[in-house]
């Protein structure tokens, strides 16, 4: 008989925790496992995506702060799908679900995944008091990166053992055979004939749009025909137009809400830029690079284990936007070394970065796992 892992996760909107999940079951395709996924809050469109994945899709719908009538749903929820394992996500799930796993005595291993650094601004007080525990009850918990691995480890030495990496993988698929640059522009209103340069993210400060519109700016100088593209949605969508506008830039900014048709949206680009404060390890750049793009990105989280500086693209250092500019432009105005380090960024994702890869990691921890009940 399949196993049942039940993936437990804050929520389904279209953020990198939740690509993951799509992205192990669309690869997986219940060969060896069957899933069901199970948000705390709401879904959006990966709902639906998940369900044509074969997974069983549960919304619980918990709202903000401590709902302590969460619990006894998870504990009904894992009883009636006869679920063999949870695969808890971040630092809400690991909480909802660790307590959940142990006043049900449920009698099952917990497999986390931790998808951001250590950062304290992630956690409530209750998790940060909580997390050496609850990281006691778990089998494991995979790190998406070298770098978040030792975030945790360092901070918590004695739990060292129980942190293991399995980077990041996407499906490559999305990614072949894309329609030519012009035609993907057009498919989103955006100029031909220019240098486009762009970036996916959540209008969110961690994102440091503010300091890649400033960066912006430099590289308009230089590169008259510039022109910035953001796919994104949040809350800062006013104020990055308002600093694009104070800066003189707003007629070459495009922001455009997050999409399905992401990987055309990679065709239409020249460059990918990634200005952010902190990260793990960002889908968005591998998928820049299966697209065929080189990258130039703040050297944060995991991002210098994908970058190769001065080969498949350019790290920069905190705070980004003078370093931002100069690399940027420097490929922006070298369309053959931009080339020849697009193709070695597709070739760098093939290689190490795929949800193939990806899914035989986090597999072998659920077997790890399942075999010492």
């Amino acid at each position: 008989m399949k196993r049942r892992i039940l993936h437990l996760i804050y929520s389904l909107y279209r953020g990198g925790a939740e690509r993951v999940i799509e992205a192990h079951l669309e690869t997986a395709r219940g060969v060896q496992y069957e899933f069901v996924v199970c948000s705390l809050t709401g879904g959006g469109d990966l709902v639906e995506r998940l369900e044509g994945a074969g997974a069983r899709v549960h919304l619980l719908d918990k709202g903000r702060g401590g709902n302590l009538a969460i619990i006894p749903r998870i504990i009904g929820l894992a009883r009636r799908e006869r679920i063999d394992l949870l695969h808890l996500h971040n630092s809400s799930a690991a909480l909802w679900g660790t307590l959940a796993a142990r006043f049900g005595r449920l009698g099952i291993p917990i497999v986390r995944t931790e998808h951001r650094p250590y950062l304290l601004d992630n956690l409530n007080i209750v998790q940060r008091i909580l997390y050496p525990s609850l990281t006691k009850r778990a089998h494991r918990v995979i790190c998406v990166c070298e770098a978040v691995r030792n975030s945790f480890s360092n901070r918590l030495p004695s739990l060292a053992d129980r942190f293991v990496t399995v980077y990041n993988g996407i499906r490559l698929e999305p990614f072949e055979n894309l329609p030519p640059k012009d035609q993907c522009r057009k498919m989103f209103k955006l100029p031909t004939g220019v240098h486009l340069l762009g970036t996916v993210g959540r209008l969110v400060p961690v994102k440091n749009h503010l300091g890649l519109i400033t960066a912006f700016h430099a590289i308009k100088r230089l590169v008259p025909d510039a022109h910035l593209a953001i796919v994104g949605d949040g809350d800062l969508k006013k104020i990055i137009v308002t600093h694009a506008g104070d800066l003189g830039v707003a007629d070459s900014v495009s922001i455009m809400p997050a999409t399905p048709d992401i990987a055309q949206f990679y065709g239409a680009l020249d460059l990918f830029v990634l200005s952010s404060h902190s990260e793990g390890l960002p889908l968005t750049l591998l998928e820049a690079f299966a697209a065929g793009l080189p990258a130039v990105a703040t050297a944060v989280g995991g991002i210098p284990e994908v970058i190769t500086d001065g080969v498949n693209g350019h790290l920069v250092p905190l705070p980004g936007a003078a370093g931002l500019a100069e690399k940027a432009t420097a490929l922006l105005l070298d369309r053959k070394r931009a080339s020849v380090m697009g193709e070695a960024g597709r070739d760098t994702v093939r290689r190490r970065f795929t949800a193939a890869i990806m899914v035989e990691g986090i597999e072998r921890v659920y077997e790890e796992a399942l075999g010492h009940r």
